[in-house]
């Protein structure tokens, strides 16, 4: 049985959602253990405070055996609670970040302090407690024989964690899924840029033994030529071919030095817009090409490139232009700028051609995404490559409009 053609997308799709399906599992599974621990801990925490409070009530002042026990169970519950009587005047409280009350003076502030116009401004604070714990639950009154208090308790340490516990799985979670995309992400991106670097290198390789073939035998056409006389048609053939065989050691040189760190030197910008403007107006019969190319360049400074890709950036932007001119009436403007400010050179690339969709526009530098129907689409994303990562610089579209052109910008870094 042969495996399916797209096995590495649905191994791929298989291990990602199966990823998924796991850690939404133990999310589920760990909230619901998690609402389980949190309904035992609001339990635990009223029985032990109904606990503490009938051990107070039922203490008399003095007895410091019961007193004693009664500070060793507060103690060990770690639950911010305040007690008060039935007429609301706190007895005694824990974990609310103040101290109880202990000599037996204080208990006689207990006594006089009223509710509705508290006046001591440490039980006023106990109140303010109190209060803000019956929002959060609701008081439990406590009745033994005639005698009746008031347990009002907030959350308990345990309890606040478990509460933000979902936030902390929830952002885990999205923490490593964040992590997982961006190194599916960069992986994908690798395996594509090797591909890239191998076919370029294969090119290369492949064009250099028929290119030194051609060599030779021009150079064997141009010692008969010398020997015997020959037409001017013949002649201007030979020369023209020559120009297009060196034109063609310039583009393996080109494909060889992708994926490799080319070295870049001090150059002059303008002179390679002029010479890749010239090569396309020579070649305007040949290709029958009806469109207009004008230039507007400024005087620039030095910049440090490999001009040899970044005339096939010039190359692929004229071609790309080209393309997308549907009639005899074309016209691209190549502007050129320095930027002092950012310190910067500026080109605009402008065609009055069939411009871009946002669809369109979004993709257009996306390996293998062309709307021709024959090409590699490689031609934008290895001009992107050159620009912005052999080059420090950057390559967006500026503007596009269906049936209006298409403007780019290319910048590079100026030392």
């Amino acid at each position: 049985m042969r495996a399916p053609r797209n096995l590495p997308f649905l191994l791929t799709v298989y291990l990602i959602a199966g990823s998924i399906v796991i850690v939404a599992c133990a999310v589920i599974y760990n909230n619901s253990l998690i609402r389980k621990m949190n309904a035992q801990s609001d339990r635990t925490t009223v029985m032990f405070s109904r606990f503490v409070a009938v051990e107070l009530a039922n203490t008399k002042i003095g007895d410091e055996k019961r007193n004693n026990f009664i500070r060793e169970a507060r103690g060990t519950l770690d639950v911010p609670y305040v007690i008060t009587d039935a007429g609301g005047r706190p007895v005694t409280w824990s974990q609310i970040g103040i101290e109880a009350l202990s000599l037996p003076g204080d208990y006689g502030r207990l006594l006089n302090f009223d509710p509705a116009s508290p006046k001591d401004p440490v039980l006023a604070r106990v109140l303010d407690k109190m209060r803000a714990f019956d929002r959060i639950n609701p008081p439990i009154p406590i009745k033994m024989g005639e005698t009746q208090i008031v347990l009002h308790y907030g959350a308990s340490a345990l309890s606040r964690e478990l509460a933000i516990a979902p936030y902390v799985q929830l952002g885990v979670l999205v923490i490593f899924a964040l992590f997982g995309f961006l190194g599916f992400r960069a992986l994908k991106t690798g395996e594509q840029r090797s591909i890239w670097i191998g076919m370029a290198k294969e090119t290369a390789h492949q064009l250099g033994t028929p290119l030194s073939s051609i060599m030779g035998w021009l150079s064997l056409m141009r010692e008969e030529m010398a020997s015997a006389p020959s037409s001017e048609k013949i002649a201007l053939a030979v020369d023209e071919l020559s120009i297009d065989i060196d034109r063609l050691s310039k583009i393996s040189e080109r494909f060889s030095k992708i994926g490799s760190a080319p070295k870049l030197e001090l150059q002059e910008f303008a002179p390679i817009v002029e010479e890749t403007v010239a090569y396309f107006e020579r070649r305007r019969p040949s290709l029958k090409i009806n469109s207009t190319i004008t230039t507007d360049i400024e005087e620039l400074p030095l910049i440090r490139c490999s001009r040899e890709l970044i005339g096939w950036v010039l190359e692929n932007m004229i071609k790309n232009a080209l393309d997308a001119i549907a009639g005899d009436e074309g016209k691209i403007h190549i502007e050129c700028r320095m930027n002092e400010k950012d310190k910067r050179i500026e080109l605009r690339f402008s065609d009055n051609g069939k411009g871009m969709s946002p669809g369109v526009r979004k993709r257009i530098f996306s390996p293998g995404f062309t709307t021709k129907s024959r090409g590699w689409g490689l031609g934008l994303s290895l001009v992107k490559r050159i620009v912005e990562d052999i080059h420090g610089g950057s390559i967006r579209v500026l503007q596009t409009q269906p049936g209006k052109g298409t403007t780019f910008l290319v910048t590079l870094p100026v030392d």
